[in-house]
């Protein structure tokens, strides 16, 4: 001892009687701990200064612990040494101060510290066991323990309640026999910051510091105004309230007071009885907006930059972490490496691409600002995939020798590591020789290392230092191991690993080359068992029966006999399949299964150039589908194949050349490195993980491998970078990949990263220049300054910028639609504009009236083409007539656009030179194509005539079938749209037209416009037409402008509702219209929303065993997982079309929806919002309505275009209930509406208040119901208190664009008005919004008009509103007249929903189920919701005297409702709990004749016990048997 303190330069002072121990060593000299006896505790700085000077004396020890060991009892120091320790935890946590000075109580056994409320008790919970190991280290025997105290805290309140109260100064000329006040004095405001972590009591007067992350602003009913902030300081969370009455101050909190900016607040922290959270409650006047935190800024200060070339985003699927925002189209990522000065980024994420789009929009808006394109900011578009070799070596170097009668060596070995080709090397070899099933010799040595044995290999092995210690060497083992197999086939267990250290001690030694055939057991197994997940060698004994003891794996001896028993049985099972010799191994794996089964490695591939990019979707896409095995993945020589214009780089720690590297060197390595363009390494640290799972020792082996890495690629002549392989951006951002690597991947499976041996994920934080240099500085200045500067900075060089997204102006390519014969292509202006005359002469006759012909014209070509003959005529004629005038107008306009196209072209070329102007520049074939495309307008003006033609045969086709097709959006403003069939609304103002001579009528006897008293025809009064005949009544008054604008600037989104039975033939029939290489459903990413995020981050929590986190700081934490992928999906109805002049890689690659091999149909890889300006996508969504009404016409007979739609007593339903002859008390309903389409509760509401009377309300109600701030607190209002009627309040779009010209204000300013209210602007956008109320003033438009405008959020188009109103008063009229064909309709579109056992049974049970239903009020589940919906039109059924037949074996349909005898037999389906499959099967079954017994029902329609318990319950199996079976035995 008097040695040590002598060498370590310390006195005797209290260690007079002192000696040592011992000293105890523990994993390789990494910690060294002095024991030291001693007759008495140490003063606390004795203490500290002896282990300082020791460890500074043995500085080359990494740890260093002192262990003071005494005899006797001893409590002397016991307060220094706690408070000592609570010094230390308040360095790291500013709670800890308020122990500090506490003393600790001494009783017999323990040391007893006093906390004063459960929230000390908490901090100090955490710390007891380090506390206690730490008081044993000092040489005290008692343990620490805690008292919580609740008297000792309110004792300490009483006494800081008495200290608040001082004497008042005394002032002069005051009787002194006053008896002196006192008074409370407001302490001096505390200004140091505490972090919100330590916000963990109630007290007074503190300031905190956070960023605002989430607000809420409500307004109490005592007029406060009450602010709610979510505010994290990245240490914790807490809410920050603030009230105020004043509403000047309330405007001035909103203005201060925004999200993501830090603020200092003052205040105090207090519970709050709404959430039950503590609570920071400030004052406007104690907030302080205070820059970001310096520390959080990241600055790359270096002069040359680095560029990272391997950076993943959110769209790497559960794993990337970089922020990326599909709906605000923001990529973290690129934005910061922009603002922060780099010269650009590449983008790799997994198996993908699906952050290009946004990121290349970033990059190219931002290089659009700056002029010198050597200053453009590059994007690098690549992806990290898996690529697997295309040859699967079940057996290496393969020969003919027979199973029968060959001795097969079979082998393991155990090592002291896995890396073969560096440090690592053999411990034990054990072997048997088996032939023909019989084991007839057995090898086992150990090898001595001639070092220490890692603990975790003898953990694993249970071969210890001492077992292998005075063993033979490796070289000697291995000659006699070489020696015993000869040139015998030898058969291993992932024959790989095993055969890498054989051939690395044969280098190593000097023994030749290793030459021997392998069979490897792991591969033959992945080959023959594919039903099975897993192969390694605990599953197979137990797969093939072998006896096995678990504890006695990982011997080398006893692993390579169970090996071989397992193949023996494996070849048994092979030679039943004729496979006789070795050789026939080779074919158990065809050429196309070869991507199941072959090696795989990540590696990274970035687009040099277009062609590149197109070759880069290619890979994508194949890896998607063609060659998706549980992840995607892609085949060596494909990518060979497709490698033009891209480079390829080897990628992370799962790359070929860091694994391989580890066992293989010089030649062999470099041939590895040859196949990429460029190798990368990583820092140290994010290899890390490899250290806890073994895979290397220590940080140093882990630098010897880069070393290797860099040096190999080197002397191959290949490029060798630096890259982070970043997954977020900052280092604190780790926590968001923690929790997210802690989650299941959708599809089954966990994060390579989610290993119970790896308790710390590496930090795979974007790093700056400098960072990146400090990580490689082991390599030297010059050699690190080379692969993190220089050589990324080559590459980036390397690369053009690249147009992701075609920019088309926003107008997609125009697909060619292909005629019926699929072999030429349809001239669509052509049989657009026949087709459209030809059905308009057809309702109106052969001489058009003029404003159709005009409607026409202009949709068809804007008014351009009127504008030509216009002007034409009256330099022509300009003596004539107005009548002759427009007699020849209108013939010249009618001919022009029947010739076609080529016709109209040639007159508004004449009128565009004609008019040629020097601001158009010079007038050549390209100035003029280009100034003759401005003036087009229109459909076929605009290009959007294949549209339409698209959506025309679409609908046909649909029609053909039998099915009626419903339209939604603004498509029935368009008049050409009617024509063609597109849809069945027609936007012309109210008229009459008489079905037989043709005759058509838009004015009155006064010449006044019907549509300026009706906004739709069909509420015009009947009229006879001078024939004789009755006259139909049309007509829904709507611009064209509203769906196409007024210069073809908007591009036309026709939505249709194809039947549900009818979608997937809809679908389907768009492979014959473009061909099936050309049509992709429209692809959609899901990601993380904000309560999975939230569950995510409780899991997390949970599993790391904290689980009392505050809520808030779970929700602060979950908004930085939310968003990141977690599977793909496809619009319920969209189909994406490329034009067959262009193909899918142009534009994006594709893939399969959720990685579902079986689909029958890839969608696009990228969102197709991304791609919606380049390519068409077409709308073909499935709807009930076209349904009911094709089980209607087929039940009735009865064609829906022939339902009259002013019929009055189905107009009555929505105000009374008479037309339906029961009471509203009867139905609980004020209406008849129950159960209409569209017509839900909220609008049944709107009903009861307006009580339309016409069909023009009812679609100015489709409209409000359908818009946002258009009736609640606005029409709503409007009506009650009677400013105007009803039906003038604005409902639609459109209403607001045909009042304004209705009011003289010009087309073109109503149309701009209109769209920006019906979008909501005048709320976003006030100042406009005030430069439009003046015109509207000055056009004598009406305050309540203008003020209604001002409130609306969004607005539903008019021509939707009509098609909706339209369907459900069709429907209505057959539940008006025919009402069991409208029941059994309305039943069998939801015959999953209904539920037998509740509905057939009478109106009794139907009324006591609703009341069971309505007693749960908010906790009724949304099943009981939907039942109750159908409750009650089963309530209406019954009470208007109609009734249900029982479900009967035979007679019941399998999911249909039929009408029987006036009443109604349920289906099947209907039974609950049935399913459709097993009511289709029965009724199959059922045709083919009757069931002889129960046996013969279930054998029959495949159904089982269960399932003829539940038709039994309903009667369907009275009177029969179970069995059929005759007894012989009476």
């Amino acid at each position: 001892m008097v040695r040590l303190l002598n060498q370590i330069g310390m006195n005797t002072d209290y260690l007079e009687n002192a000696s040592i121990n011992k000293i105890v060593v523990y994993d390789n000299n990494k910690l060294w701990n002095f024991v030291i006896n001693n007759d008495r505790i140490l003063p606390v700085y004795i203490y500290n200064e002896l282990i300082n000077k020791i460890k500074v004396t043995f500085s080359s020890i990494d740890n260093i612990k002192l262990s003071i060991v005494i005899d006797n009892d001893c409590d002397e120091y016991i307060n220094d040494y706690v408070d000592n320790l609570i010094n230390v935890f308040s360095n790291d946590s500013y709670k800890y101060r308020v122990f500090i000075g506490r003393n600790v109580k001494v009783s017999d056994d323990d040391f007893v510290f006093d906390v004063y409320n459960k929230a000390e008790n908490a901090y100090l919970v955490e710390k007891i066991n380090y506390i206690n190991n730490c008081l044993k280290d000092y040489g005290f025997k008692k343990k620490f323990k805690l008292n919580l105290s609740l008297d000792a805290e309110n004792e300490l309140l009483k006494k800081i309640e008495s200290e608040k109260i001082v004497d008042a100064p005394k002032k002069e000329n005051i009787n002194e026999n006053k008896v002196e006040e006192k008074k409370y004095f407001r302490p001096k405001r505390d200004t140091s910051i505490t972090p919100i972590k330590d916000l963990m009591y109630e007290v007074d007067n503190i300031t905190t510091h956070g960023m605002i992350f989430g607000m809420d602003m409500f307004e109490s009913k005592s007029g406060y105004k009450i602010i709610t902030l979510k505010v994290t300081d990245n240490t914790d969370s807490i809410y920050v309230k603030m009230f105020t009455k004043d509403t000047d101050e309330y405007a001035r909190i909103k203005d201060l007071l925004k999200v993501g900016s830090w603020y200092n607040f003052y205040g105090k922290v207090a519970m709050d009885k709404y959430s039950n959270e503590l609570t920071f409650t400030t004052r406007y006047k104690d907030v302080e907006k205070v820059e970001k935190e310096e520390e959080e800024k990241i600055v790359d200060d270096a002069p040359v930059k680095r560029v990272e070339l391997h950076a993943h985003t959110m769209m790497s699927q559960m794993d990337g972490i970089t922020r990326v925002d599909l709906g605000k189209h923001t990529c973290e990522l690129v934005s910061k490496c922009i603002d922060m000065g780099y010269r650009g980024v590449a983008i790799t994420d997994h198996n993908g691409c699906q952050a290009f789009p946004i990121a290349y929009g970033i990059i190219s808006g931002y290089n659009k600002k700056i002029e010198d394109p050597s200053k453009h900011f590059k994007g690098l578009y690549g992806t990290e995939l898996t690529v697997v070799d295309d040859t699967v070596n079940i057996v290496v170097r393969s020969d003919d020798r027979c199973f029968d009668g060959t001795t097969f060596v079979v082998f393991d070995t155990e090592t002291t590591g896995f890396n073969a080709g560096g440090s690592d090397q053999m411990i034990e070899i054990g072997a048997v020789k088996i032939k023909d099933g019989n084991i007839i010799d057995r090898f086992d040595e150990l090898i001595d290392p001639e070092r220490h044995i890692p603990d975790k290999i003898t953990e694993l092995t249970c071969i210890t230092d001492d077992m292998v210690r005075g063993k033979d060497n490796e070289e000697e083992v291995t000659k006699r191991f070489l020696a015993w197999t000869d040139d015998l086939p030898m058969v291993a267990h992932n024959a790989k690993f095993d055969i890498s250290f054989i051939s690395s001690a044969m280098k190593k030694y000097n023994l030749g080359e290793f030459t021997n055939t392998v069979i490897d057991t792991l591969e033959l197994s992945r080959a023959i068992d594919t039903g099975y997940a897993r192969h390694s060698l605990s599953a197979l004994v137990k797969r093939y029966n072998v006896p096995w003891e678990e504890d006695a794996h990982h011997r080398a001896d006893y692993d390579a006999e169970g090996t071989a028993i397992v193949f023996h049985k494996m070849i048994s099972k092979l030679k039943m399949q004729n496979f006789e010799k070795i050789s026939d191994l080779d074919k158990l794996i065809s050429k196309d299964e070869i991507y199941k089964f072959g090696r795989t490695y990540h590696f990274n591939a970035i687009a040099l150039n277009k062609t590149g990019l197109k070759n880069l979707f290619k890979i994508i896409s194949l890896a998607n589908t063609t060659y998706l095995y549980k992840t995607p993945r892609i085949l060596r020589s494909k990518l060979n194949e497709l490698r033009e214009g891209l480079i390829i780089g080897s990628g992370c720690y799962e790359s070929e050349v860091f694994i391989e590297g580890r066992s293989k060197e010089g030649e062999e390595l470099t041939n590895i490195i040859n196949f990429y363009d460029y190798v990368e390494v990583q820092p140290p640290e994010v290899y890390g993980h490899l250290i806890q799972t073994s895979d290397f020792k220590d940080e140093y082996e882990i630098k010897e491998h880069i070393k290797k890495i860099i040096n190999a690629t080197k002397e191959a002549g290949k490029i060798i970078v630096a890259t982070g392989d970043v997954h977020h951006f900052t280092r604190e951002d780790k926590i968001y990949r923690e929790i997210i690597v802690n989650q299941k991947v959708p599809g089954g499976g966990r994060h390579p990263l989610a290993k119970s041996s790896i308790t710390s994920i590496p930090s795979q934080h974007f790093r700056t220049t400098n960072e990146m240099l400090n990580d490689f500085a082991f390599l030297g200045e010059e050699e690190a300054y080379e692969i993190v500067v220089t050589n990324t900075n080559k590459v980036l060089d390397m690369v053009d910028e690249i147009e992701v997204i075609i920019d088309t102006g926003g107008i997609p390519f125009s697909p060619r639609v292909k005629s019926d014969d699929g072999l030429s292509y349809l001239d669509c202006p052509r049989v657009v504009t026949d087709l459209v005359f030809s059905r308009a002469k057809d309702w109106y006759g052969d001489n058009l009236p003029h404003n159709i012909e005009e409607r026409i014209s202009t949709e068809l070509y804007g008014n351009i083409v009127y504008k030509c003959w216009e002007e034409k005529l009256k330099e022509e004629y300009p003596d004539i007539s107005d009548k002759e005038f427009n007699d020849k107008l209108f013939e010249n306009l009618h001919n022009t656009l029947i010739s076609g196209y080529d016709t109209v072209k040639t007159l508004v070329s004449e009128y565009v030179k004609k008019h040629w102007s020097e601001e158009d520049g010079e007038c050549n074939d390209k100035t003029l194509e280009k100034k003759i495309k401005k003036v087009f307008g229109g459909v076929i003006g605009g290009g959007f005539d294949p549209i339409y033609l698209i959506a025309q045969r679409l609908v046909k086709h649909s029609n053909d079938e039998g099915f009626l097709v419903g339209s939604r959006g603004s498509v029935g403003s368009s008049f050409a749209a009617t024509m063609l069939g597109i849809t069945e609304v027609n936007p012309l103002p109210a008229h009459y037209v008489c079905p037989n001579c043709k005759k058509t009528i838009f004015t009155d006897e006064n010449n006044r416009m019907y549509n300026l008293d009706y906004a739709s025809g069909y509420d015009l009064p009947d009229r006879k037409c001078e024939c004789g005949a009755m006259m139909n009544k049309d007509g829904q008054d709507m611009p064209f402008a509203t769906f196409l604008g007024f210069n073809a600037d908007k591009v036309p989104d026709i939505d249709l509702n194809f039947s549900g039975d009818y979608q997937a033939k809809a679908h389907e029939y768009t492979k014959v219209l473009f061909g099936e290489d050309y049509v992709y459903r429209a692809g959609t990413i899901g990601t993380v929303a904000d309560k999975t995020a939230f569950g995510y981050v409780k899991g997390y929590y949970e599993d790391k065993g904290i689980p009392d986190v505050k809520n808030l700081e779970v929700e602060r934490l979950a908004i930085g997982v939310t968003g990141v992928k977690r599977t793909t999906g496809q619009h319920p109805g969209g189909i994406v079309v490329v034009p067959d002049y262009k193909d899918i890689f142009d534009f994006t690659p594709y893939q399969y929806p959720a990685d579902d091999p079986t689909s029958a149909w890839a969608t696009t890889h990228f969102n197709y919002h991304d791609i919606e300006s380049c390519l068409l996508k077409l709308d073909i969504l499935g709807h009930d309505n076209p349904t009911i009404f094709k089980y209607l016409e087929d039940n009735t007979g009865i064609l829906m275009k022939d339902i009259p739609m002013d019929d009055k007593k189905v107009m009555s339903l929505f105000t009374s209930t008479t037309a339906l002859g029961v009471t509203p008390e009867q139905i609980n309903c004020e209406t008849g509406a129950l159960a209409l389409p569209e017509f839900t509760k909220f609008v049944i509401g709107i009903v009861n208040e307006t009580k339309p009377t016409t069909f023009a309300e009812l679609v100015k109600i489709s409209g409000l119901s359908h818009g946002t701030d258009v009736w609640n607190g606005n029409a709503q209002d409007i009506v009650k208190e009677g400013i105007v009627p009803f039906k003038e309040v604005i409902g639609c779009r459109d209403d607001i664009m045909v009042y304004l010209m209705n009011h003289g204000v010009e087309p073109l300013k109503s149309f701009k008005i209109m769209e920006f209210v019906r979008k909501g602007k005048a709320s976003k956008d006030p100042a406009k919004w005030q430069e439009f109320v003046k015109d509207l003033k000055d056009a004598k438009i009406p305050d309540w008009f203008i003020e209604s405008c001002g409130k609306i959020k969004y607005m539903f188009p008019k021509a939707h509103a009509v098609a909706y109103v339209t369907m459900a008063f069709r429907i209505a009229w057959f539940k008006v007249h025919i009402p069991l064909a409208y029941y059994a309709a309305y039943f069998s579109i939801r015959a999953d929903e209904f539920d037998s056992e509740f509905m057939i049974h009478g109106k009794e049970k139907v009324k006591a189920k609703m009341k069971e239903i309505e007693q749960q009020g908010n906790n009724a589940t949304q099943k009981d919701k939907g039942m109750y919906t159908i409750l009650e039109i089963v309530l209406e059924f019954y009470e208007r005297g109609f009734d249900f037949l029982p479900i009967d074996l035979y007679k019941s349909h399998s999911n249909k409702f039929q009408i029987e005898d006036g009443k109604i037999r349920p289906p099947l389906s209907s039974i609950a709990g049935l399913g459709g499959i097993a009511a289709e099967n029965i009724y199959q079954a059922a045709k083919d004749g009757q069931f002889m017994c129960i046996d013969d029902l279930q054998l029959r329609a495949k159904i089982g016990k269960s399932t003829t318990e539940m038709l039994s319950k309903f009667g369907c199996l009275d009177g029969m048997s179970q069995s059929n079976q005759i007894s012989l035995f009476g």
